[in-house]
């Protein structure tokens, strides 16, 4: 377990706030005791922050960027609005790609430390807060799709974003609505209150059905339900990936549209591309890569600023997929 700034300052047994100032070269710090601090730093293998020494002498010039999942569009997509901020710039990126459930965002977030980034832009981070916590010790990181208290933030409003996806299938006539969810991703919490609450509201009763991240497994997980006595009329999906999986699952069975409509989440590129059409959620995600960019060029600016905390509105982006409710004609 690495060693944290709170384990040097019980040691030393001074504030962490001290050890923090001690390490960044700032504020007024006594001799005797900033040498005690980094004694017990030293014996006990703290990593101080190299960052904000870095900061002091130079320009900082290298964004590290972790991706949760390249599989998913939405993360490209990201990707595409950062890259187009930093670019100009002219400062480099460099980029570490973690795994759909989130078992490689240590090793990602290490790799970039290791590379010595000057702040870290973290998409999709699935990881335990406190691990993060210990990370922004060393590097500033800004969180893309998740509220981590202590670093700066954007993300969507997941409960407005499943509220409108389940209201739109409600005005279509759907009154028996699957939710297909994916309990490790970020806005499942939100997503899944959204669903719950927009069905209960209506006097519907709620279908949640947990899967995992890939459009095969959702496939996999949906055909449960298609092969059903009493199949589902719709189906909201908790990302565009799963969404897809549906209509892998629907395809083999030889249902379309007008058998079962199906709602994404995040209008990745792919939700467009010719021959799927997709109905989905817009949760802006070029647009807030830009703005991860441009909040991780403003903390490097000001390191000791107040955290940016962002929220954004999502909207519905209707298309092919969803149709109006046909009752059954027996």
């Amino acid at each position: 377990m690495s060693v944290t700034m709170e384990d040097v300052a019980r040691a030393a047994g001074v504030s962490r706030a001290l050890v923090s100032l001690t390490y960044r070269g700032v504020g007024r710090v006594s001799e005797q005791t900033r040498q005690r601090i980094l004694a017990v730093g030293s014996q006990l293998g703290y990593r101080p922050n190299m960052v904000a020494a870095r900061l002091a002498s130079r320009a900082a010039n290298t964004i590290g960027v972790v991706l949760l999942d390249l599989h998913n569009d939405l993360y490209a997509d990201v990707y595409d609005g950062l890259r187009s901020v930093v670019d100009a710039t002219g400062k480099h990126i460099v980029l570490a790609v973690s795994r759909a459930d989130g078992s490689g965002d240590q090793q990602a977030l290490e790799t970039l430390l290791q590379s010595r980034v000057d702040v870290v832009i973290a998409a999709g981070l699935l990881i335990p807060d406190r691990a993060v916590h210990r990370v922004a010790e060393s590097v500033p990181i800004v969180s893309v799709g998740r509220d981590i208290p202590g670093v700066d933030s954007l993300f969507s409003n997941d409960f407005l974003g499943a509220e409108l996806a389940t209201r739109h299938l409600q005005d279509l006539g759907h009154r028996d609505i699957a939710f297909l969810a994916n309990p490790q991703t970020d806005g499942y919490r939100g997503r899944l209150q959204g669903y719950e609450v927009t069905m209960r509201s209506a006097g519907l009763a709620p279908r949640a059905i947990p899967t995992a991240h890939s459009r095969t497994q959702a496939a996999e997980d949906v055909s449960v339900l298609l092969d059903d006595a009493s199949p589902p009329t719709a189906v909201f999906a908790h990302n565009d990936q799963a969404a897809l999986g549906v209509l892998d699952a629907m395809a083999v069975r030889g249902l379309t549209s007008d058998d079962v409509s199906v709602v994404g989440y995040d209008n990745s590129s792919v939700s467009s591309a010719p021959g799927t059409a997709l109905t989905t959620i817009d949760v802006h995600a070029t647009q807030v890569g830009r703005a991860a960019a441009e909040v991780a060029l403003a903390r490097l600016a000001a390191p000791g600023a107040e955290r940016t905390v962002r929220s954004w509105e999502p909207s519905l982006v209707v298309r092919t997929t969803t149709r109006p409710h046909r009752p059954s004609s027996d």
